[in-house]
């Protein structure tokens, strides 16, 4: 669906799943993408990532606009998902971009896959109306958090307009990281963003953050500043004393 150079992705329902704009895809059109790039934060120069789920593709649009010579890894296993990404929201070709068919978990215990390490994880898989169910299996997020080094970081979109799955969801993923996660709800969405370590919270990265946030701010022209106070916010640890 087009509204002037604007492309959206909508499978059967009113929410739009993916937008790009034609003339500037790397520039994230949705709320819920622009927060769940928080995770770039915390991570001194991301050059290998995990995406679960393709959508439209705008988020390797971004991630490859602004790391050109990043290894990035995307698994999708809706055929025609990858048809409408590559065909219609131009799907970036570059040397590091691995496209893959397959479900999330058969790629996650594939022998020839195990070896890869990731700094980054984003996961991002819904189906037409609701959330998929692997997003509810704590071993799912586990064997995430196995594939990053030990200063990675993944994370997830989660829809919280259903408080009880949301709940279950969240639970799922305090479970695999060990209550090593900030929550972050997207403002006037009902998105919520988690970001899990597969050690300790990174305190110390936090806080550089905070300090360099106008750089970032201005090197991805996001309003990181934003989503720092967010996390502040909502999450009862403190982490910027």
């Amino acid at each position: 669906m087009d509204e002037g150079s604007l492309r959206s992705l909508r499978f059967g329902a009113e929410e739009r799943q993916s937008c790009i704009d034609l003339d500037a895809p790397h520039e994230l059109q949705l709320a819920y993408t622009r927060w769940m790039m928080t995770a770039l934060l915390l991570h001194p120069d991301p050059k290998k990532f995990l995406l679960c789920g393709l959508g439209g593709g705008s988020i390797a649009h971004f991630l490859l606009h602004h790391h050109p010579d990043a290894f990035l890894d995307i698994i999708e296993k809706e055929e025609k998902v990858i048809h409408v990404a590559k065909k219609f929201f131009h799907l970036p070709h570059a040397n590091g971009l691995h496209l893959y068919k397959n479900d999330v978990i058969d790629f996650l215990c594939s022998p020839s896959t195990l070896r890869i390490r990731y700094q980054i994880a984003f996961i991002d898989i819904f189906g037409p109306r609701s959330m998929s169910p692997p997003l509810f299996i704590p071993d799912f997020y586990r064997s995430i958090l196995d594939r990053l080094e030990p200063n990675g970081v993944m994370a997830v979109n989660l829809w919280n307009g259903d408080k009880h799955l949301y709940g279950m969801a969240c639970q799922a993923i305090r479970e695999s990281c060990n209550n090593q996660m900030l929550e972050m709800a997207v403002k006037k969405r009902s998105n919520a963003i988690l970001l899990a370590f597969p050690e300790e919270l990174p305190k110390k990265t936090l806080r550089k953050a905070r300090k360099h946030v106008a750089h970032h701010q201005q090197h991805y022209d996001l309003p990181f500043h934003r989503y720092l106070k967010k996390i502040r916010r909502t999450n009862k640890i403190t982490l910027f004393a």
